[in-house]
């Protein structure tokens, strides 16, 4: 059993992980997506959208990369949900104006350096929304990003206090 389990570990489990790390990042995670399907579900506001998991997952989870610094986050989401407004005013919602939408955000993600791969998903989810409309921009793309981010960099100023100078990224 012994040898069967290391080679499971190396195959499905990665190595050298701080699961205290983890845990406090993803309850930082938790409370994030958390507060934003609250505000959605609970009082209404129109906040959330499923791209915003793959979102919590990159600022959580992988806080130290490219993908999730503010800037990427923020902008990533907003111009590809500009991109997806200007594509469904001319195209609608066909195939082919959602590969448009995606390819042209990616474009725009790479020559703006704001690369956050789910700001594709957010194109896709705005196109094929029943009725999509400019505010889709500012609520939910631009707010609920904002509620993801603020609570993600408050995650990172309390683990780097308490944690002192061996807070590092996961």
């Amino acid at each position: 059993m012994g040898e069967h389990a290391d080679r499971l570990k190396g195959l499905i489990l990665a190595e050298d992980v701080d699961y205290r790390k983890t845990l406090f990042f993803a309850t930082g995670g938790f409370l994030a997506i958390g507060f934003v399907a609250f505000l959605s579900l609970d009082l209404g506001y129109t906040l959330l959208i499923a791209s915003f998991g793959a979102s919590t997952a990159i600022l959580f989870g992988m806080p130290g990369s490219r993908a999730s610094r503010p800037r990427n986050a923020f902008f990533g989401h907003v111009l590809s949900a500009v991109v997806a407004m200007v594509v469904y005013t001319f195209l609608g919602c066909t195939w082919f104006s959602i590969a448009l939408g995606v390819a042209a955000a990616l474009t725009l993600m790479v020559v703006t350096d704001t690369m956050h791969p789910p700001g594709g998903a957010t194109v896709i989810v705005c196109i094929t929304s029943a009725s999509p409309s400019w505010d889709f921009v500012v609520m939910p793309v631009a707010v609920g990003i904002l509620v993801l981010i603020v609570v993600s960099e408050a995650t990172q100023l309390v683990y780097k206090r308490y944690a002192g100078s061996k807070a590092t990224a996961l």
